[in-house]
């Protein structure tokens, strides 16, 4: 039996650190062929840019966006990876806070594409950058992960903590009357995932505490968790489970749903959960934890870690915060995996583990691993580094798509 047509996975890269606001930006892309069991990694870094955060592709797949930290509105063509453009939004208007930039896209056809700038959602050709049209406020403090409702009527979004203010919300924008309605949480939510046939999402909680009460410097938070599903009509809650703080729900990054299941990365706890559809009463988890040979094995990885983590800490006013922190990653010094997907073929699922630079290829739905597919060191593009550098490029959001042509050449 055939296992499925070639795909690409592509994976936005942040570098080496454990925050990828301040990192390079780049993309990583894993073409997959899996009747020929063949998982071939490729990397390209943009020179000029910081903080890679996410990739969309465009439909047809000739366009890449990259998300970023840098106000750089940045294309690349997903076939080579090379560059075809960039445009800066500050001509619109500086950010306000130090992480307001145009992380995430939503792509309405292949060539326009909707992104949010400052309080408002803006649609962009690639025809005219220089002239957006400006649809309507989104209503939350600030925009991160968006998607479009499988009728295409809706955006739903996560909004970010700003300083001194905890989200607690996600948002609905209505396409066509250009408005938009908050739906209020009980905690954060920055990521999401859209039911593939129904105006519904699903949003993990991201918890975080600031440092000095601003979250440009946050650590993690070691409370419960939530799985929000919301009605995009409705914009409302309709079901939700709430994640005991000692299973490991600590983090989010991207979330895959198909009409059985929701599966997201939990990155900090080092797990994959997953909560039936049907029943929407517990989770599973996929432990990505690696063991005590794991952790020596990223050693680099892990005082790096500790590093940047002892940097950004109060660990004379608050030094509680950074062992709550440490309790929520389950002890381990290795941050876990960001970039999720499922294949076209729906025979593998893909998970890019930022602390071990690999991304692990699971068969789905049983989620045993079939391959480990190592990347290059971070000094193979950056010269400047030393040979006990941290290794990691950076794995974050990624997207998964049918290869073009339906072949890799």
């Amino acid at each position: 039996m055939s296992a499925g047509r070639p795909f690409d996975f592509f994976i936005a890269l942040d570098g080496h650190g454990l925050n990828g606001f301040e990192g390079w930006a780049g993309v990583a892309r894993l073409r997959c062929d899996p009747d020929a069991d063949t998982w071939t990694p490729e990397v390209r870094f943009f020179s000029g840019v910081a903080g890679g955060h996410a990739t969309q592709l465009a439909p047809g797949g000739e366009t890449g966006f990259l998300g970023n930290l840098s106000q750089l509105l940045l294309f690349y063509d997903p076939r080579t990876l090379d560059e075809i453009a960039r445009f800066s939004t500050l001509r619109f208007g500086a950010p306000r806070r130090f992480y307001e930039s145009q992380t995430h896209a939503v792509w309405l056809d292949a060539r326009t594409f909707i992104t949010a700038i400052g309080d408002h959602f803006w649609r962009f050709s690639l025809d005219a950058l220089e002239r957006p049209e400006r649809l309507g406020a989104h209503g939350v403090t600030l925009p991160h992960a968006v998607k479009r409702s499988p009728s295409g009527k809706y955006l739903f979004y996560g909004a970010m903590d700003v300083h001194g203010t905890f989200a607690n919300q996600v948002g609905v924008f209505d396409l066509a009357a250009g408005t938009a309605r908050v739906v209020a949480l009980p905690a954060t939510a920055w990521h999401l995932g859209v039911h593939p046939t129904r105006d519904v999402f699903y949003a993990p909680t991201q918890r975080c505490r600031p440092q000095d009460g601003d979250f440009t410097e946050y650590v993690i938070e070691d409370f419960k968790n939530y799985l929000f599903e919301i009605d995009g009509a409705d914009a409302r809650v309709t079901r939700h489970l709430a994640i005991p703080r000692d299973l490991p729900g600590a983090l989010t990054s991207d979330v895959v749903v198909t009409s059985d299941e929701v599966i997201y990365n939990c990155c900090a706890s080092g797990a994959i959960a997953r909560v039936d559809l049907a029943r929407f009463d517990r989770v599973r988890w996929v432990n990505e934890h690696p063991g005590p040979l794991g952790q020596l094995k990223g050693l680099r990885v892990g005082l790096a870690n500790l590093v940047e983590a002892a940097a950004r800490a109060n660990l004379v006013g608050e030094p509680h915060l950074l062992v709550k922190a440490v309790r929520a990653a389950r002890g381990s010094v290795l941050d876990g995996s960001y970039g999720l997907g499922l294949s076209p073929c729906r025979r593998f699922l893909l998970s890019a583990h930022r602390g071990l630079n690999t991304v692990l290829v699971y068969r789905y739905p049983e989620l045993v691993v079939h391959r480990r597919i190592p990347f290059p060191e971070m000094r193979t593009f950056a010269r400047h580094l030393g040979r006990w550098s941290d290794p990691r490029l950076g794995f974050h959001h990624a997207t998964i798509a049918p290869a073009a042509g339906g072949a890799h050449v």
